[in-house]
């Protein structure tokens, strides 16, 4: 990738979180949640097709999993804990852009899988 995509990348994903961000400012419940569900969803959806471009593959995957779990509460309602899953998973994602490297994926994973078996494809 060229200097010039990887600039522009970055600043694209730092937009999507920043707007996140500020989604959750105002969201705090499961109900607001499912009714931001789609918003959320397309900035997730940005960071997942971005992040394994700047080989930020954390980041990546991440966003693939909060996608599905939006996916699933824009389809069927609120689903219970969604709104701290994908809270958290916002403040993961800021954490790894700013370089914390330590964060595992795999504990996100096994939370959502937990508390949500029906939730697949990751």
């Amino acid at each position: 990738m060229s200097e010039e995509f990887l600039r522009m990348a970055r600043q694209e994903i730092q937009s999507e979180i920043d707007d996140l961000n500020e989604i959750f400012l105002a969201c705090t419940n499961d109900e607001q949640l499912y009714k931001k569900s789609i918003d959320i969803e397309k900035h997730m959806h940005k960071i997942k097709g971005l992040a394994p471009m700047m080989e930020q593959e954390k980041m990546g995957e991440i966003a693939k999993i909060s996608d599905l779990v939006l996916k699933h509460v824009s389809s069927y309602g609120i689903l219970k804990g969604s709104h701290k899953i994908t809270s958290d998973a916002v403040k993961i994602m800021s954490s790894l852009f700013s370089g914390q490297s330590t964060i595992q994926v795999d504990d996100f994973k096994k939370q959502v899988r937990a508390s949500w078996p029906e939730i697949t494809g990751f």
